[in-house]
């Protein structure tokens, strides 16, 4: 493939094709960008890549990987998927205003802490395409701890796990460029302002609705991208907590898939297909899925289903540091 190909490609995967763009707008252009599920080699499929923005900074975690799950038609059982308790799909709706009325008071609700605290268990990766057109590509897991003032301030460590590789290729090349695997550990402060704080989206279902359904063109697995992405930057009270819930079980689409055991605990699987827009992907893409806590609502889990998660959420919570 050569870069006229590589540009025709490009121009025809852009979502923001066609759509005017007023002088301000580029960053809700790249936004919308970076969600592009488009895929072009359908059928044969093949796996999903996309970015996931984790809490707020500029630190790119590389999902790579992809669950292939079999759907029921109308009037068919559902069909079990291993490590999940299948709910019927007349539940569907009902699961997530249940969980709704009934969602629990966290830990942390109402705490005067000064800071917001997530920590959480991410898969990062990169991908290199190497000379002759192959891709070296290495993924590892990611230990993040972000303390968050309402300010911008606060602190951020990362810790780095074993570095797992595609291919023989992929080691060779990551062993002569360490560079591009970044550091093991950080460890950083920043002051006021250094740190975007990513507002909390309006109680109410429409101002909920057009700030998280986002690229509505992407279909229903944008919400549930967008849920975690907004849980991957802040700590929800109760009443956002909520109100996500009731939004996500308004959204056609969206499916509860009943429990699964991640890393962080047991809860509700909730999914989407990706692909399903006004404009459908051909093939299966797959589905963008979360684990939401049985008792509070919290996200404690988010990627592409049981055993491809590229976020946990192990811990949250307000603190002084």
């Amino acid at each position: 493939m050569n870069r006229h190909d590589i540009r025709a490609l490009l121009e025809e995967a852009d979502p923001a094709r066609g759509v005017p763009v007023g002088r301000g707008d580029a960053e809700a252009v790249l936004r919308r960008a970076a969600r592009d599920i488009t895929n072009y080699d359908a059928p044969p499929r093949r796996a999903s890549r996309r970015a996931v923005v984790a809490v707020a900074a500029a630190v790119g975690v590389a999902g790579v990987f992809a669950v292939a799950v079999a759907w029921p038609r109308p009037g068919e059982q559902p069909v079990p998927v291993p490590g999940v308790s299948v709910l019927r799909s007349a539940d569907t709706g009902d699961c997530l205003l249940d969980l709704a009325d009934r969602a629990e008071a966290a830990s942390y609700d109402g705490a005067a802490g000064r800071y917001e605290f997530l920590h959480l268990s991410t898969l990062s990766g990169d991908t290199t395409q190497l000379s002759g057109g192959s891709f070296a590509q290495a993924t590892w897991p990611e230990d993040v701890r972000v303390w968050l003032a309402a300010d911008g301030s606060g602190h951020r460590t990362s810790k780095r796990g074993e570095v797992s590789y595609a291919n023989a290729a992929s080691r060779e090349y990551y062993t002569q460029h360490p560079d591009m695997l970044g550091g093991d550990d950080q460890d950083a402060d920043f002051a006021a302002g250094q740190w975007s704080v990513t507002p909390l989206p309006p109680l109410d279902p429409a101002g909920i609705a057009a700030e998280l359904y986002q690229p509505r063109e992407n279909g229903p697995s944008a919400a549930i991208v967008s849920v975690a992405e907004l849980n991957q930057n802040r700590v929800l009270d109760r009443a956002h907590r909520v109100a996500v819930l009731r939004f996500l079980a308004g959204v056609e689409g969206v499916t509860c898939d009943g429990t699964v055991e991640t890393g962080a605990g047991t809860g509700l699987l909730v999914s989407a297909p990706i692909g399903r827009g006004p404009h459908p992907t051909p093939g299966d893409q797959g589905r963008e899925s979360l684990v939401l806590d049985p008792r509070t609502g919290d996200v404690i889990a988010a990627g592409n289903g049981p055993g491809h998660w590229n976020t946990l959420w192990l811990e949250r919570g307000r603190v002084d540091r």
